[in-house]
C-alpha cells in the first residue's frame, strides 16, 4: 500500500507540473502554481520558511519521500529507468564526499552569482527547462495540428500557437541534462539523486535521523539479494543485511520483494525486534566540512551589472544586449540574478511570448524580455504570480504600468516615416506614459513628416 500510494501521488505531482509548464491558455497555471512553490530549492530562494520547514519535518519523519513523490526530476528518472530489465540494480557503497562536494559547489555558485552552475544542478529548474525546450514544441505542434483539423471542420475552438526556440543556451542545457540523467537512470537508477543533486545531499543528511525508515530483520533475512535488486538507490547491502538510510528515497519497491518479510518500513527503534544495522558512511563529516568551508569562505562575487548602451536594432532580429531586460516585478538585476533558478516557468507561461532565456553572461539560462515576437501587455502580471523563487515578486497591473524595465531605442532609419515616406503616429498614441513624442515636423508639399 505504501508503494501504491507513493506512485499515485508522484504521478499526480508529475502530471500537474508538466501541465503547469505546458499550459499556454493560462487557465490551469494559477491553480497548479503551488506545485512549483513547494519545491525545496525554489522555496529556499523565495524565503518561504514554512515550506522549507515542512519539507525538512517531512524528511525527519518519513525519510526522503520528497525525492520520490514531489521532485519532478526524481520521478522523471524513474520513468526513464523503466525500459531497463527488471531487478538489475545492485548495492554500491556510494560516495558521500562527492555528494558533499556537489552541494558545496552549488552553494558557492549561489553566493558568487554564477547562475548557470546552480541552475544546471537545481533539480526543479533542470526539469522545467526540459519541458519548455524539448516537450513544449512537440505539445504545441500537436495543438496546431488539432487547430488545423478543427478549422477544416469549420470550428475555431482551438487556435494555432507559434512554435519557436526560446533560447539556445537553455535548449543546450536541457538536451545535455536529459542525456546524462537518462543514461544514468537507465544504467543504475537514482545515480543523479545521490551524487550531484544538492537537494538530495541536503535531504540525505536529514534522513539519517528520520523516524520511519526501511528496516531489515537480521533473524529473517537469508541474504538472497531480492530487495537490493529492486532498490533504485542502490542503498541496500543484502549480504550484510544493512541499509544506507541517507541514500534511500523511500520508494518502497523493496518491501514486497522479500518472500520472508525480512524488510519492512517502520520506526527506527521498535520493541521486541532486533535493531537493524546501518551502513556507516562519512556523509555527516563531509557535509559538516562543506558547511565549515562556507563559513570561512567569503561571498566572493556579486551578480554582474553591465551598463546598458545604445545598440543597432534590426527588425525581427534579437539584439545582443550587454545587460538583460528583466521582467517587471523584479526588484533589481542583482536580486533577480541571485534568485532566478532558470526554471523557464515564466517563459512558458508568458501569453505574448515576450520572455525567453538569456544566452550569455552571468544571467545565462535566466529569463529576459525580448520583443521580437510581441510586446509586454500592460495589464498582464502572469510571470509575477507564478515565479516560485521570488525573483519576480507579485505586482498589480497598476504597479507594472509605473515600472520602468528598460529604455526604448528608436532607430529613425527603420521607421516607416523614413523608409516608406508615410505619416505615422502609432508609437506616440500607444505609449501609456506619454514617453514617446513626435518632434521635428516639416512640410514637403502637402505631407507633414515627423520623427520621434
Amino acid at each position: 500500500m505504501c508503494r501504491i500510494f507513493r506512485i499515485s501521488l508522484a504521478a499526480l505531482c508529475f502530471a500537474g507540473l508538466c501541465l503547469l509548464f505546458l499550459d499556454g491558455s493560462g487557465i490551469l497555471s494559477p491553480k497548479l502554481a503551488f506545485l512549483a512553490k513547494i519545491q525545496l530549492i525554489p522555496a529556499f530562494l523565495s524565503g518561504s520558511v514554512i515550506v522549507v520547514a515542512a519539507l525538512a519535518a517531512l524528511t525527519l519523519l518519513f525519510g526522503r519521500v520528497y525525492c520520490s513523490t514531489l521532485c519532478p526530476l526524481g520521478v522523471l528518472q524513474d520513468i526513464l529507468a523503466r525500459p531497463g530489465r527488471k531487478n538489475r540494480f545492485r548495492f554500491s557503497k556510494g560516495n558521500p564526499w562527492l555528494r558533499a562536494g556537489a552541494l558545496l559547489v552549488f552553494l558557492l555558485a549561489f553566493l558568487a552569482g554564477a547562475s548557470p552552475v546552480f541552475s544546471i544542478l537545481e533539480p526543479y529548474s533542470a526539469f522545467g527547462r526540459m519541458v519548455v525546450n524539448l516537450l513544449n514544441p512537440i505539445w504545441q505542434a500537436g495543438s496546431n495540428l488539432l487547430a488545423l483539423a478543427s478549422e477544416r471542420a469549420d470550428s475555431f475552438a482551438v487556435g494555432p500557437a507559434p512554435v519557436w526556440q526560446k533560447g539556445v543556451s537553455a535548449l543546450t542545457a536541457a538536451t545535455l541534462t536529459l542525456g546524462v540523467i537518462g543514461v544514468l537512470a537507465l544504467r543504475s537508477g537514482r545515480t543523479w539523486c545521490n551524487t550531484l543533486c544538492p537537494a538530495g545531499a541536503f535531504l540525505g543528511f536529514l534522513s539519517r535521523f528520520s523516524l520511519f525508515r526501511p528496516r531489515i530483520d537480521a533473524t529473517k533475512c537469508i541474504h538472497c539479494g531480492a530487495c537490493a535488486k529492486a532498490c533504485k538507490a542502490s542503498c541496500i547491502d543484502a549480504e550484510n543485511a544493512a541499509t544506507d538510510v541517507s541514500r534511500c528515497v523511500a520508494c518502497f519497491n523493496c518491501l514486497d520483494k522479500c518472500g520472508r518479510a525480512a524488510i519492512s518500513y517502520g520506526p527506527a527503534r521498535r520493541a521486541n525486534a532486533p535493531a537493524a544495522r546501518e551502513i556507516p558512511d562519512s556523509a555527516r563529516r563531509a557535509l559538516l566540512a562543506s558547511g565549515l568551508g562556507l563559513i570561512v569562505l567569503p561571498s566572493v562575487a556579486v551578480a554582474a551589472h553591465g551598463k546598458g548602451k545604445d545598440i543597432d536594432v534590426t527588425r525581427k532580429k534579437r539584439p545582443i544586449r550587454a545587460t538583460p531586460i528583466i521582467p517587471p516585478g523584479a526588484s533589481g538585476l542583482r536580486a533577480f540574478t541571485e534568485r532566478c533558478s532558470g526554471c523557464q516557468l515564466c517563459v512558458a507561461a508568458c501569453p505574448n511570448q515576450v520572455l525567453s532565456a538569456f544566452d550569455h553572461g552571468a544571467g545565462m539560462l535566466q529569463a529576459a524580455l525580448s520583443f521580437e515576437r510581441g510586446y509586454c501587455r500592460v495589464n498582464c502580471v502572469t510571470c509575477s504570480t507564478l515565479c516560485p523563487t521570488g525573483a519576480i515578486r507579485p505586482i498589480t497591473a497598476a504597479e507594472k504600468s509605473a515600472t520602468q524595465v528598460g529604455r526604448a531605442i528608436a532607430d529613425a532609419k527603420l521607421c516607416i516615416i523614413s523608409t516608406d515616406k508615410v505619416e505615422c503616429t502609432a508609437c506616440s498614441k500607444i505609449c501609456p506614459t506619454g514617453a514617446a513624442a513626435l518632434v521635428g515636423i516639416h512640410v514637403e508639399g502637402n505631407l507633414e513628416h515627423r520623427r520621434i
